[in-house]
């Protein structure tokens, strides 16, 4: 019997050479289908719900398990990931945030994302960053940029340590007024004006969402406003994953309550509040084979795509 299995994680996936956005980073169309040919050859291709009850059930799992998982409700899923996992009969679970189905705005991530992509030239960004500390030191008591640099200028696994300063400080060191700020004029000024009709075709809708649950598709929870969970206090943390309840129970048709923590940040403390408000699992996006045991259930481990052959 497993005692674990490997969960991977996808974000974009659509025809990025050909599109609006060639500069965005994601998977082809085409490398997923190589990639699921390649994991049905190799692994046991399960569902979330056979772990839940794996978990809770004491059901058997087969060894050399993996769950296949979508984050962040964009439309590639539905158009580009929805087809494509029915073609070859998989069952794939999508974590949804709720925010651009209710409210039709892009979310700060996103939006990130996309100017990045859009802007090759990352020192425009970076010196827009400090042109807004420096206007706002005082408002805000920061500290200085060059501070703020050393500290977050870092590499990861995937992006040079320029991105990773811009996410940084757009994503959650920055005070929230200003982050936004900051990020709704470079989204203008490189993107598009129309945040509502671009939401509209960003983000999958309820409809869509419908059609995936039929035909047996895993709709979990992915925040209200897909922010670090870390960094609200208890009672904001609270609201949101009441509303991620509250929404699941009414438009995602399953039972068992699972949570993709936003950007992975989570604490004993995050996993013990949304056990207590009745969900199964919470997934990370610490790396490595997900450890299937009761006590580890709201810390499981999750690969990335690229993790795997394309």
């Amino acid at each position: 019997m497993a005692e674990s299995c490997k969960i991977i994680m996808y974000h974009y996936v659509r025809d990025i050479k050909n599109s609006k956005f060639p500069g965005i980073k994601g998977l082809e169309k085409s490398e997923l289908i190589n990639q699921i040919e390649f994991l049905k050859k190799k692994f046991h291709v399960i569902t979330i719900e056979e772990i839940i009850e794996y978990i809770y059930e004491n059901r058997e799992l087969p060894s050399n398990s993996v769950l296949l998982t979508f984050d962040d409700g964009l439309k590639d899923h539905f158009h580009n990931v929805f087809p494509i996992l029915k073609q070859y009969e998989i069952k794939g679970s999508f974590f949804i945030p709720i925010k651009p189905i209710e409210e039709k705005k892009v979310l700060d991530v996103h939006k990130i994302h996309l100017i990045l992509a859009k802007v090759r030239d990352f020192n425009i960004i970076i010196n827009e960053i400090k042109k807004h500390i420096s206007q706002n030191k005082r408002l805000y008591n920061l500290r200085s940029f060059q501070e703020y640099y050393q500290s977050f200028s870092l590499f990861s696994r995937y992006d040079p340590k320029e991105i990773i300063f811009i996410k940084r400080m757009l994503q959650r060191e920055l005070p929230e007024q200003l982050r936004i700020k900051i990020v709704d004029e470079l989204f203008r000024r490189f993107v598009i004006n129309d945040e509502v009709d671009f939401a509209e075709k960003f983000y999958v809708n309820l409809e869509e969402m419908k059609e995936m649950t039929e035909s047996g598709m895993y709709i979990g929870s992915h925040g209200y406003s897909h922010k670090w969970f870390t960094k609200l206090s208890n009672i904001e943390l609270e609201k949101e994953v009441s509303l991620c309840v509250k929404f699941a129970k009414k438009n995602c048709g399953n039972n068992d309550l699972v949570m993709c923590y936003p950007y992975g940040g989570h604490t004993a403390s995050i996993a013990n509040l949304i056990k207590k408000m009745g969900y199964k699992l919470g997934l990370t996006t610490n790396v490595g084979d997900a450890n299937l045991s009761e006590d580890n259930a709201f810390t499981l481990e999750r690969f990335d795509t690229n993790d795997f052959p394309k």
